[in-house]
């Protein structure tokens, strides 16, 4: 039965040292984090999962469901500055 992801909330002093040495300089001790946590995926599956993102795109290239470079920045800039 698989279990579903969920996250807590733990301050900094309560990170696994694999966790806090990823950080480029050490977090105040009393800094919160939210974590999340859920079953990793095999790469077994993760490449299953790539390749179906492939194929799909492959699919929606051959319909002719595209859009210009150009034009997808030109209705984001509208959107998100008005210009």
């Amino acid at each position: 039965m698989p279990i579903e992801p969920f996250t807590i909330e733990l301050a900094a002093s309560e990170l696994p040292q694999r966790i806090l040495d990823r950080f480029p300089k050490p977090p105040p001790a009393d800094a919160r984090f939210a974590v999340t946590v859920e079953a990793a995926e095999d790469e077994a599956a993760k490449l299953d999962a790539l390749r179906r993102d492939i194929e799909a795109g492959v699919a929606d290239l051959d319909a002719g469901r595209v859009s210009d470079g150009e034009d997808v920045f030109a209705r984001l800039r509208t959107r998100f500055t008005g210009r």
